[in-house]
């Protein structure tokens, strides 16, 4: 990069984007061309205000362009550049698997939490992660949680090959065990029932009839079959909860996300299998509530 007078700045070039994204009505219009640009010169977003009049060359203001129409067209911004942070730690994503959401965070806090119990201390804790997707739960306890052992499933052996990607680049080979496969029968043969710690799942929970609603990044980018839990969005819920109640040992938990409004059912039918008890729902940062935890007898 030189100073010239020429047009093709950094400054000019963000100012050029936000204006594009904008006419998009794309929700934050300024760091998304921010982070575009800090992504095809490969620096760090504060880099670009410190050279604001540094210029950009033609293969790079080109390649910009690009990626700045493809986000005016509604490509979730972490399918363009791969990346998503959950937890603080980077995770390769694209369109095989649903975007990591920051609310999740607080399912896999949540756990960190329980296990933090004596009875868990001194003992390999079992885990069982429904629904792997990009891999971002089950890596994510595998890091913070030293003595885990993490079996998880995704019937999808797209997501698979993507989560075995962050498996490796997070170094938890030996800790995570990925299985291609549906639900609990995936897991016969690889654990014992009546032996795991904790259950945990961010399933398909929106309704067809949603569906339509969805902002056009998710409705038109993400993987439907990651999204949609039937027609009224607790087809995969009945299941876990029905299911969990063969694997889980008594004083283990089931710790599932839910939508902002399926509490009340999501409680009910736990109620209904006279299996668990200590049912709490966790709000999320927005103050919705986003997690149900609920321990076997």
């Amino acid at each position: 990069m030189t100073h010239a007078q020429d047009g093709n700045t950094i400054r000019n070039s963000i100012k050029w984007a936000i204006t594009i994204l904008k006419r998009s009505e794309i929700e934050f219009p300024e760091i998304d061309a921010d982070t575009l640009l800090a992504y095809v010169l490969s620096c760090d977003r504060s880099r670009l205000y410190t050279n604001p009049n540094n210029v950009i060359d033609a293969t790079d203001i080109c390649k910009y362009k690009e990626l700045i129409y493809k986000r005016a067209a509604h490509v979730p911004l972490q399918y363009i550049t791969r990346r998503a942070e959950f937890m603080s730690l980077d995770f390769v994503v694209d369109e095989r698997v649903l975007i990591p959401r920051p609310e999740t965070e607080i399912l896999v806090e949540t756990v960190l939490k329980r296990a933090e119990d004596d009875k868990f201390s001194d003992k390999r804790i079992i885990v069982m992660d429904i629904g792997t997707g990009s891999g971002n739960i089950a890596v994510s306890l595998a890091k913070f949680l030293s003595n885990a052992e993490i079996y998880t499933n995704d019937i999808s052996q797209d997501a698979l090959t993507l989560a075995q990607t962050n498996v490796q680049r997070h170094k938890v080979i030996d800790k995570v065990h990925l299985l291609n496969g549906d639900f609990y029968n995936i897991f016969v043969g690889n654990i014992q029932k009546k032996q795991v710690d904790f259950i945990v799942s961010n399933p398909p929970y929106i309704s067809e009839s949603e569906w339509n609603s969805l902002e056009p990044e998710v409705r038109e980018h993400e993987p439907w079959e990651a999204l949609v839990g039937g027609k009224d969005g607790f087809c995969f819920y009945r299941r876990i909860i029905m299911g969990a109640t063969d694997w889980l040992r008594p004083g283990g938990y089931l710790i599932v996300e839910i939508g902002e409004t399926q509490a009340n059912t999501v409680i009910k039918l736990m109620q209904n299998e006279l299996y668990y008890d200590e049912i709490e729902v966790i709000k999320d940062l927005q103050g919705k509530e986003r997690i149900i935890s609920a321990r076997a007898k």
